[in-house]
């Protein structure tokens, strides 16, 4: 089925990447095992072009590596 990967304008928090991917199947159980493995995948080769995964932290982040009391529990709810 159809597949596209595409480059964004790269950014200051790096290079965004779009993956379209299409399955024959619409079940969900099967769906989400295919989107897993596309992503296992992903994860995987990007040592193989010198690339690393990126988040940008959130202020719950920022706050549990200031040591502020609470933030992992503030994180959570």
């Amino acid at each position: 089925m159809t597949l596209l990967v595409r480059q964004l304008p790269p950014g200051p928090t790096g290079l965004p990447l779009e993956v379209y991917c299409f399955t024959r199947t619409v079940a969900w159980g099967p769906y989400e095992g295919i989107q897993s493995d596309i992503f296992d995948h992903l994860l995987a080769i990007l040592p193989e072009f010198g690339l690393l995964v990126f988040q940008q932290p959130g202020g719950a982040d920022v706050r549990r590596l200031h040591g502020v009391p609470g933030a992992a529990v503030a994180a959570m709810g």
